[in-house]
């Protein structure tokens, strides 16, 4: 399945966009504006908070207090029904992740399975789901009603879905085609747990004959972010193209904020896998709706030289995720020291990629484009490439 490429993301959104009420990693949060000033009030469980701020082009910069604390952080719009943002408490250089989604935008618990809708300009909708295979929904929305037709691997049909007054639920009926009665088709609103991030390794198999030893970065991975509760590993392999699809396509399901490492075998052209190689247009296709990817990083070769830089085209446009991999044939060994450091900064210290990317070259110079005289490794070649 391929997604509907559109260039409406890097679009700056009317300043009213953020005005009316949203579903926020701290609860309800209500916002007012007039002109380009913004004001809001929010509750996160017990704690009532606001916040105070100004549109500046796509962004809004505010301030927000809260009983005990406050601090400063940003909003932007990815869409009419989605924004994400920053947040960071005063004296504090770690910043966390603030989302809110409203109407039908989001990802829902449905009679048939997980199903993320995403509301587009003039409230288009489109919607992906996992029944059969891949499947998605397209559709109008009217108030809290929206009308859709839907497509199987083996049947489509129509149907439409009507919100719940506090945008939590809906019920909705659907047909196939050339049938005349109605069956029900409900949904509940899936919400991020506060604090938890995922880390998602999808790994080629390196082994090529039946008496190579095994080996697996994902399984290493897992077992070392083990010790981080807050930390959920998910490791999956992929044998071609479809399989990558396939596990790309189940991001698009996961609400908390997801660090995705793809591990495989590379040159300037993608992804080597048995002999064949896979663009990594495969990937941006199939990753346009993951709204709560934050990292994508490829533990492979060659992808971020200026050769190859034509490959990750479309991965890191603007207001996305960054991209981070090496310009080099790297070392094995070199490259699973750089990545334990490089995600550990990130997924336990609480910095930034680009942050952590900083930190990993004056921590490990063999990272960057220069060995320091007498490195066991060579240099590297790590890249980042950010979408700010």
């Amino acid at each position: 399945m391929l997604f509907r490429k559109t260039d409406d993301r890097a679009e700056s959104p009317a300043p009213g966009g953020f005005a009316g009420r949203w579903h926020s990693t701290f609860g309800p949060l209500t916002m007012e504006v007039v002109d380009t000033k913004v004001t809001g009030s929010y509750r996160f469980g017990t704690i009532d908070g606001t916040l105070e701020g100004r549109i500046e082009g796509s962004r809004l910069n505010f301030r927000y207090r809260e009983p005990q604390v406050s601090g400063e952080g940003w909003f932007e719009l990815l869409r009419p029904g989605r924004f994400r943002g920053l947040w960071r408490p005063d004296g504090s250089e770690a910043w966390h992740d603030w989302t809110g989604e409203r109407g039908f935008d989001g990802i829902w618990a449905t009679t048939f399975g997980l199903m993320k809708l995403a509301v587009e300009e003039g409230e288009q909708i489109m919607g992906f789901y996992e029944m059969g295979g891949p499947s998605d929904i397209t559709g109008t929305a009217a108030g809290n009603e929206m009308s859709f037709s839907y497509r199987e691997p083996a049947v489509s049909g129509e149907g439409s879905f009507i919100l719940s007054d506090d945008t939590m639920g809906f019920s909705g009926k659907w047909r196939p085609d050339g049938e005349t009665g109605w069956q029900p088709w409900e949904g509940r609103r899936v919400l991020p747990a506060p604090g938890i991030v995922w880390l998602v390794v999808l790994e080629a198999h390196w082994q090529r004959y039946l008496n190579d030893r095994e080996y697996s970065f994902g399984a290493m991975l897992d077992e070392f972010f083990a010790r981080l509760p807050h930390v959920n590993v998910s490791h999956r392999f992929f044998t071609d193209e479809e399989g990558l699809r396939q596990w790309c396509r189940s991001l698009l399901y996961l609400p908390e904020p997801v660090y995705l490492v793809v591990a495989s075998h590379a040159t300037e052209e993608g992804l080597s896998v048995l002999g064949k190689t896979i663009g990594t247009e495969v990937i941006a296709d199939s990753l346009l709706y993951a709204d709560s990817l934050r990292l994508l990083h490829f533990s492979s070769c060659l992808l971020m030289n200026d050769n190859g830089g034509k490959a990750i085209r479309g991965l890191h446009s603007p207001g996305r995720f960054p991209v981070s991999g090496y310009t080099t044939s790297v070392n094995w060994a070199a490259s699973a020291i750089i990545e334990f450091c490089y995600l550990d900064l990130v997924l336990e210290q609480g910095l930034s990629p680009s942050e952590a990317a900083k930190r990993l070259v004056t921590l490990m110079p063999f990272a960057g484009t220069i060995a320091p005289k007498g490195s066991p490794f060579p240099a590297a070649g790590f890249r980042i490439i950010d979408p700010d």
